[in-house]
């Protein structure tokens, strides 16, 4: 995962293929449109907050008032306005994740590359987190994040890529995957023979085992006509649980080598057939944003270990 944020960065070039940010193949170009936070950032820990940022700033060319400015305005956004000029060796996990976050929208990106958010944080720091990501949407944001937390994909994000092997192998529209909600077991008091025969005869995707029903496609539709016909028998049901979600289904079916490809979107489907780069080549179409990231290599690649100031320069 991290070696795709430094082929998206242009820290490192693919081995085959291309990339493609914002539109375009030169990567020097946009540098000053994405922002970036690694999994793992160094800070000076006897700065302030307020510092810091205003220290990094200078590498993005922000000077005198309008420097201070978007510092100010960054600290506030993730929260931190009344411990910005505390020393950051005083802050916690999650504070200085959010500082973090305040680097890298200090020049007001157009795209944001988080790598693993919530990496390291307790259960607080990571509610925390995802309420800051969600926010980052009424900022017209596109945020390509990368996560092996399930969870945090359903809470904020609009599309999902599996990464598998080195390769993009499947994506998706959470909203689509949420409307298929995984395996639902359902536990009977008792089951009639004709109801028995009904479900074989009339329900494929419904298992029968004794007084149990496992629903394999299980949509908000089959479970209000499933349980229209378990009260019309006049049954009663003991309990109703989620085996797994749907988006831990389609993560499983997608490394195993299924063909799990949804529909796309009106805005995104096109004719690539005769490109031979999507035939090799990973893509992933951010949320509001025309243009495809598409990075393509052979092997995995080592992470290129850039000392944070010289990446700092670089962003």
């Amino acid at each position: 995962k991290s070696t795709i944020m430094h082929l998206l960065l242009g820290f490192l070039r693919p081995d085959t293929g291309g990339v493609r940010v914002l539109g375009t193949s030169d990567l020097a170009r946009v540098n000053g449109r994405v922002g970036y936070l690694p999994e793992r950032l160094r800070y000076h820990l006897r700065f302030s907050a307020r510092e810091y940022l205003r220290f990094l700033g200078a590498f993005d060319d922000l000077r005198g008032a309008d420097l201070r400015r978007r510092v100010d305005s960054e600290l506030a956004a993730v929260g931190l306005s009344e411990a910005a000029d505390r020393t950051l060796a005083t802050f916690s996990r999650g504070m200085l994740q959010r500082v973090g976050i305040a680097q890298a929208l200090l020049h007001d990106p157009e795209l944001l590359l988080i790598d693993e958010p919530t990496g390291g944080l307790d259960v607080a720091g990571q509610a925390e987190m995802l309420k800051l990501l969600g926010e980052l949407r009424q900022r017209g944001c596109s945020v390509l994040l990368t996560t092996h937390y399930l969870d945090e994909i359903e809470q904020v994000c609009d599309r999902v890529g599996v990464l598998f092997a080195g390769r993009m192998v499947a994506e998706a529209s959470v909203d689509t995957l949420l409307t298929s909600s995984g395996v639902l077991r359902i536990t009977l008091a008792d089951m009639p023979l004709e109801l028995a025969k009904q479900l074989a005869q009339s329900w494929p995707h419904v298992l029968v085992d004794g007084r149990t029903l496992s629903v394999e496609q299980n949509t908000p539709q089959t479970q209000a006509q499933l349980l229209r016909t378990l009260l019309d028998a006049q049954v009663q049901i003991l309990s109703l649980v989620p085996q797994h979600s749907a988006l831990e289904d389609f993560y499983s079916r997608a490394i195993g080598g299924e063909d799990v490809r949804p529909l796309p979107a009106p805005d995104e489907q096109q004719d690539n057939s005769s490109d031979p780069r999507t035939q090799t080549d990973a893509q992933f179409a951010p949320p509001g944003h025309p243009d495809t990231l598409s990075a393509g290599y052979r092997d995995a690649v080592p992470e290129l270990g850039q000392p944070q100031e010289e990446q700092q320069q670089t962003l």
